[in-house]
């Protein structure tokens, strides 16, 4: 059986997403801050980031970017990915790369300013910055969402989990996900699915819509 080593809050949530989607039978090992850097994980995952996949033979999967396109093609009857040719592949391995090389990396001048500047008088502007940075990351993926239930327009894909994940982040922006009116509806719509809330549940989580 596959086992999820997660963190509440952190991009793990999309692969545990994605194991409830498909199916499988699958443990989860949700870990309080610090854990993560104790000597038991930091066996499994020297990097002792999040997420970590140990499957079945023993084998240790570390990166969601590398984890949400492994389930995809394990469980092909899920139909979490684009088409299996390179060129049918590269619309979903694009939009991984930007949701996690580039909208991931922007959010963390806001969650770790102390890895940008020293002084701690300055943080509160190292994390207003990185909301004028993903100003316009979000306003590309509102309007490439628009009215479709999924970001890659007609099907459900890996990386609508790792979406979720960042849309629950965006409500520490200013004004919230509210200037973004689609990405807002995606979101409230992901938060209906059955698997996404037993993920939720499972992670000692709430939606970002409740109460």
């Amino acid at each position: 059986m596959m086992k999820l080593f997660s963190m509440a809050g952190t991009c793990a949530l999309s692969v545990h997403i994605v194991l409830e989607w498909i199916g499988a039978p699958f443990e989860v090992d949700v870990m309080d801050r610090g854990e993560n850097h104790g000597a038991g994980y930091l066996a499994i995952n020297s990097s002792g980031q999040v997420p970590a996949l140990l499957l079945d033979d023993g084998q240790v999967l570390t990166e969601a970017a590398a984890i949400l396109p492994f389930l995809a093609d394990s469980f092909p009857a899920a139909g979490l990915a684009s088409e299996a040719t390179p060129l049918g592949r590269y619309p979903l391995t694009q939009l991984l790369s930007v949701l996690t090389g580039e909208v991931h990396v922007a959010f963390k001048p806001f969650f770790m300013p102390q890895r940008f500047v020293t002084d701690a008088a300055q943080f509160d502007a190292v994390r207003a910055q990185a909301f004028v940075v993903l100003a316009p990351m979000l306003a590309e993926l509102d309007a490439r969402i628009g009215t479709s239930d999924f970001v890659l327009g007609d099907r459900r894909s890996v990386a609508d989990a790792y979406l979720y994940v960042l849309l629950r982040w965006v409500d520490n922006a200013p004004d919230g996900i509210a200037p973004y009116r689609n990405l807002a509806r995606y979101r409230a719509a992901a938060e209906e699915e059955p698997a996404v809330q037993r993920a939720l549940l499972r992670q000692g989580m709430a939606p970002v819509g409740a109460g």
